[in-house]
């Protein structure tokens, strides 16, 4: 019979199990991560609705003529409806302060997402970010300040 090594982390605490056979090891394996899978998920629910309490919820026409001026209110909205396609959150109470990273956990996108994401901005507005300007875009905000320039400096 194997003998197995099974490990299990639970919190800040390492629970070890010695001389189990290795099927064991699966068996505990599993049910912890789908536990510990399961319990992250709920906590990054929390955090987004502590994040977005209190505010409106707004639908993308809505959102940009809440916050923006008229001359990008429709580019807010279009560019809002573009970034709900590419992440998985609810986006109506969202804030144009609001950080791609930490708050909206665009991190939990794969890079090829991200690309994906800046590449339908591209068509929508017929227009070039250069990956040095895509670094620098922090807020939804600033996504919104960059399309409408362009937007802008596109029709002069």
């Amino acid at each position: 019979m194997l003998a197995g090594v099974v490990v299990v982390i639970v919190g800040e605490g390492t629970v070890i199990f010695f001389g189990l056979a290795w099927y064991w090891a699966i068996a505990v394996f599993i049910p912890a991560f789908l536990c510990f899978n399961h319990v992250a998920i709920k906590h990054q629910a929390q955090l987004f609705e502590e994040h977005f309490q209190g505010r409106p919820v707004l639908s993308e026409k809505e959102f940009g003529q809440h916050y923006f001026s008229p001359d990008r209110a429709e580019i807010a909205a279009k560019l809002r409806k573009i970034l709900a396609n590419h992440i998985d959150i609810d986006l109506s109470r969202m804030n144009p302060s609001d950080r791609f990273i930490q708050d909206l956990r665009m991190d939990d996108l794969d890079s090829m997402s991200t690309v994906e994401f800046v590449i339908e901005i591209e068509k929508e507005f017929e227009i070039k970010i250069p990956d040095s300007a895509a670094e620098k875009m922090l807020t939804f905000q600033s996504v919104v300040d960059y399309v409408a320039d362009a937007v802008k400096s596109k029709t002069n």
